[in-house]
């Protein structure tokens, strides 16, 4: 079936013949109704805008298909993404609360003194960039070696390294005034 010879008669035949079968397609990867007609609406509209720059003997379905795969792989790739980052930031904020909670229970001053270093350190994460802090707590928190994190990551160890130090030392700056208390702390528990 061609639909070169009349586009403005064509488009809508063009459309239904090929909507349904690529939504059912995306669907099956994204499991979402409303992101694949979106896929899928997207994919179409610009393949009929773009046809003329596409050689004449391509494969229609062909075509669709890959963009609609890419399209399928780029949401997927995002949704990982974003689905680390809320399970790492989860992670953190659990570590919060049970931080916070402990310190509830406890009547002595060690108590306050946790809480406020629980606060600073929560803070100085907070400004870290997002790559130092996931790799921070996945090394302080999750008891991850640098070279799982570098492996998970795909990146060196020397990199893994860079952005330790880097949380380091904001921790170190932001608790500065804290670590001559800590010392006598430590002391007096030791």
């Amino acid at each position: 079936m061609s639909f070169d010879s009349n586009p403005a008669l064509n488009f809508g035949q063009f459309y239904n013949t090929y909507y349904k079968r690529f939504v059912r397609y995306a669907f099956h990867y994204v499991n979402d109704r409303q992101t694949a007609e979106d896929m899928t609406h997207d994919a179409i509209l610009y393949y009929w805008e773009n046809k003329k720059n596409i050689s004449s003997g391509a494969d229609v379905l062909g075509y669709l298909l890959l963009t609609i795969r890419n399209k399928c792989l780029n949401y997927l790739k995002h949704q990982r993404v974003e689905n680390d980052y809320s399970k790492q930031y989860a992670e953190l904020r659990e570590w919060e609360i049970k931080a916070r909670i402990m310190t509830l229970e406890e009547a002595d001053y060690s108590a306050i003194f946790t809480k406020d270093m629980i606060d600073i350190i929560t803070s100085s994460l907070k400004k870290l960039p997002r790559q130092t802090q996931d790799i921070f707590i996945q090394n302080r928190f999750q008891n991850k070696s640098r070279k799982e994190i570098a492996a998970d990551m795909g990146v060196s160890l020397q990199k893994i390294d860079y952005h330790i130090n880097k949380a380091n030392d904001m921790l170190y700056a932001d608790l500065k005034d804290y670590l001559p208390l800590l010392l006598i702390f430590l002391k007096t528990i030791l």
